[in-house]
């Protein structure tokens, strides 16, 4: 995001009322052997795993993705070609896939292809708070970058909110969103920002997250990542039996590739400030800060994602 794209609000810059849906409080810390070895074997093979959901859960409604990649300037080719490959593996893995990519990324697109989604992946850019940005409101902040008309170029967007996301949309109960890509998402800013505190991570993240997270929208999870990730994110969300947090901690297929998977040496939980009940979990580089999030009901299965 570039100060030419805030909107200013007479808002007050503070965090926002609780939300309140219910998650679990208890942290989960274990994993069995069972997960530790497919989660090994799903990072090995996570560009070209394949897991049809009628075989992983057997024969039942597959669950219905959602894949929006917005404008992102100079990233945007490559945002697209992320973009592509997730729908890609969401289908193999037996999803139903909706693909809205720049330069068709309006809100008058996403908005009804949201509604009963299961899985909602974002690619673009991120408006968050705490930013330079001030004052705090969620008319443009915590939200999705979408083009403003269709054809639009790349380096023109229009932000889509948190108040907006509660107001608007109805995910299905208990669905995962993953934002790609977005700064303040994660708990980093902007690439040519310092590494933040601690303290102004998770505040970020709780922000981004809450909307996603209100009990009108209904997600379980928000999965944040500032880096591109080498992970199978869709097969292993359809493997019976995994916890969101178990997902979070698949390591890298590419482990030489920076923050592209679970790095596990400075993991931190926080509970939320915004909603009632969920969790923070940042798994934090030493030298690069916050690429890596999560938020919600961690302990939420897969099972439970797909309504079981």
């Amino acid at each position: 995001m570039n100060a030419s794209t805030a909107q200013r609000s007479s808002h007050p810059a503070s965090v926002a009322p609780l939300s309140t849906r219910p998650h679990r409080r208890r942290r989960d810390l274990t994993t069995s052997l069972l997960v530790i070895s497919f989660m090994a074997v799903l990072a090995a093979g996570s560009l070209t795993f394949a897991s049809p959901g009628q075989e992983a859960f057997g024969a039942s409604k597959s669950p219905r993705a959602v894949v929006i990649v917005g404008p992102s300037s100079g990233s945007t080719a490559e945002y697209l070609a992320e973009g592509r490959l997730f729908a890609d593996q969401a289908e193999r893995a037996g999803m139903k896939v909706t693909r809205i990519f720049h330069p068709r990324a309006t809100w008058d697109r996403v908005r009804p292809a949201l509604q009963g989604a299961n899985l909602v992946v974002y690619f673009g850019h991120g408006n968050g708070w705490p930013s330079p940005y001030a004052p705090f409101q969620e008319t443009t902040k915590n939200g999705f970058g979408l083009n403003r008309v269709e054809g639009a170029s790349a380096f023109s967007h229009e932000y889509f909110g948190g108040d907006v996301i509660r107001k608007k949309v109805r995910l299905a109960r208990n669905a995962v969103v993953i934002l790609y890509r977005a700064c303040y998402s994660a708990g980093n800013g902007e690439d040519w920002h310092p590494i933040p505190s601690k303290r102004v991570a998770f505040e970020r993240v709780d922000n981004f997250a809450a909307a996603f997270l209100h009990r009108d929208v209904r997600a379980g999870v928000v999965m944040a990542f500032r880096t591109k990730q080498w992970v199978n994110f869709a097969a292993a969300l359809m493997r019976p039996g995994l916890k969101m947090n178990d997902i979070f901690r698949i390591p890298s297929a590419k482990p030489g590739w920076r923050m592209s998977g679970w790095m596990g040496r400075n993991n931190v939980y926080q509970y939320s400030r915004r909603t009632r009940g969920a969790n923070i979990h940042l798994d934090a580089h030493p030298q690069a800060g916050y690429s890596r999030a999560i938020s919600g009901d961690l302990r939420m299965t897969t099972g439970e994602w797909r309504g079981r």
